[in-house]
């Protein structure tokens, strides 16, 4: 008996020791405000996108402009039969020409050009502003994958351990006669189970790992990430979010994508007037006078029906079709804004359940099944279950504190802010 009262001892005392996983704390942390700065920074994409708003800006400029004058050179009415066949010089009509010719597009016409783009230029800015919100929300919920991973891992191999130590105190009461053999499969079992699912958290680590590194490389994602999440303030009240959605990058990109649309009806409407242009020839005949010839050329848009009339609703059909993708856009991610805020709200009341209520009852429950235990008045199997459900109220909570994370990533963006 002395042997079984030692036996539950140290592992009682066991239980108050942290496991290595728990012990081991790197020297520097990867904290998600890192993650997202790093992401930033290491996007090619992004450098890219930058590059397409400054040939948007530089194609806005080129397209206001008046197109190139073009030159003209050759040879005119030379005979190719009778006695003058071929003769540069005994016809009197044959000559050399070269000279200038220049396209006028209306004005308007120049300058709606120009202004879309511009437009498009603003485009690729708004393109770009999205696309650097989006990098910081996927590399945060890159970062949260891992710290998920890593807290279960921790949570599971402190139980695999303290599951260990009781396997070895039900063998040693089970070799004084003082537990059934019973006890001792119940306790492997439940020791091999949790190592098991220890490695199979290991697996999601790694995992979890290789998609951070799509945005960071594989040398910084191997780095040990924080082990808390961060501390929000509360989000701003949900009429606020709403408010400030109107001006987000996404939707102000779906706004250019409206005033594009604008500009391709304006650019229509115009089609109706005529361009024009002017060309000016230097005739030289060798044997004979010289001539200059001046002419004009005019559009002449007289079969508007077929073209015009097409071109205009076709534009205006465009137009219609990018406001309403406009207000579909915003409809979208206002449900979403809805959605992640009010289950926030909710995931924090039910955090401060499990702090307060929950988790430190299981505690209790543990160490009751425990000291029944240890009187002999109960059974191995009643701590076990008491440790399970412990461990499974653990996991409870690190899945509603890693989803309420994702949530704060998620109006984050919305917010237009990083972490």
């Amino acid at each position: 008996m002395k042997l079984m009262t030692w036996a539950i001892a140290a592992f009682a005392s066991a239980l108050c020791i942290p496991s290595l996983a728990q012990a081991a704390q790197p020297e520097v942390f990867l904290s998600l405000a890192d993650v997202q700065r790093l992401a930033v920074e290491r996007q090619p994409a992004l450098e890219a996108q930058a590059q397409a708003v400054a040939a948007a800006r530089n194609s806005a400029v080129a397209a206001a402009q008046l197109p190139d004058p073009k030159l003209t050179a050759g040879v005119t009415d030379l005979p190719v039969d009778g006695a003058d066949r071929y003769s540069l010089r005994r016809d009197d009509f044959t000559m050399f020409t070269a000279g200038v010719m220049q396209d006028f597009p209306r004005a308007a016409k120049r300058q709606l050009r120009g202004q879309k783009g511009e437009h498009e230029a603003e485009l690729a800015e708004q393109t770009l502003a999205t696309s650097r919100l989006m990098i910081e929300r996927d590399a945060g919920f890159a970062w949260l994958a891992v710290w998920k991973a890593e807290r279960l891992r921790e949570l599971l191999l402190d139980a695999a351990h303290q599951a260990d130590l009781q396997m070895q105190a039900a063998e040693i009461a089970y070799t004084t006669n003082t537990a059934p053999q019973s006890a001792v499969l119940e306790s492997q079992v439940n020791a091999a189970l949790l190592r098991d699912e220890a490695a199979d958290a290991d697996l999601q680590v790694r995992d979890a790992r290789d998609q951070l590194s799509r945005w960071l490389g594989n040398e910084v994602a191997d780095r040990s990430v924080s082990p808390e999440v961060p501390t929000w303030p509360d989000p701003p009240d949900l009429p606020q979010l709403l408010v400030q959605l109107r001006q987000h990058p996404h939707l102000n990109a779906e706004a250019k994508r409206v005033e594009l649309a604008e500009d391709e009806v304006a650019l229509a409407r115009q089609a109706y007037k005529p361009d024009w242009s002017l060309a000016v020839d230097y005739g030289y005949r060798p044997d004979f006078a010289d001539f200059v010839s001046v002419n004009v050329t005019v559009d002449l848009p007289v079969f508007s029906h077929s073209r015009q009339d097409r071109e205009l609703s076709a534009k205006l059909a465009e137009q219609e079709q990018a406001e309403l993708q406009r207000e579909d856009m915003f409809r979208e991610q206002e449900s979403d804004i809805r959605r992640n805020w009010e289950a926030l709200r909710r995931q924090q009341e039910r955090l401060k359940q499990f702090d307060n209520d929950i988790l430190p009852k299981s505690r209790q429950r543990i160490d009751s099944a425990l000291a029944t235990w240890q009187s002999g008045q109960g059974g191995l199997m009643s701590v076990l279950d008491a440790r399970r459900m412990a461990l499974d109220n653990e996991m409870k909570r690190l899945e509603l504190l890693a989803d309420a994370a994702k949530r704060q990533i998620n109006l984050q963006y919305y917010a237009g802010k990083a972490s």
